[in-house]
């Protein structure tokens, strides 16, 4: 399976999928100007990823600045790595927050409590 690499812009994250390794970052931006397109490259992506036995999955979320409709597709790509988790794979999601960031740990803590794998929330 190929990686997946997408330079940060303006309005959109950082993409680092590493499949060999098992790290998965988003980290910037996330106010895409069509969410459609970018989501789904990262969803087609997810749907084909099968962490090799042994290789824990860390998904790694550090976002600056994120708006509502975001909010619902990151959802649905933790949803993605809930079913790889269910089958038995090491997976765990790290959100990061900037200290004094309240509403991204709010969101991350909704997230923490809508998930069934684990979910760590970390303060930079």
């Amino acid at each position: 399976m190929n990686n997946l690499e997408v330079e940060s812009t303006p309005k959109t994250p950082g993409i680092n999928f590493n499949a060999e390794t098992g790290l998965l970052v988003i980290e910037g931006r996330l106010i895409p100007e069509d969410p459609e397109k970018f989501f789904s490259l990262l969803n087609n992506w997810l749907t084909e990823y099968q962490p090799a036995n042994g290789i824990k999955t860390v998904f790694r979320v550090r976002l600056h600045y994120y708006n509502s409709t975001s909010i619902k597709r990151l959802l649905h790509l933790f949803q993605k790595l809930e079913s790889v988790h269910a089958q038995g794979h090491d997976i765990i999601i790290r959100w990061e927050y900037e200290d004094g960031d309240d509403d991204s740990l709010m969101d991350g803590e909704d997230y923490k409590s809508l998930l069934k794998l684990p979910f760590k929330i970390v303060k930079v």
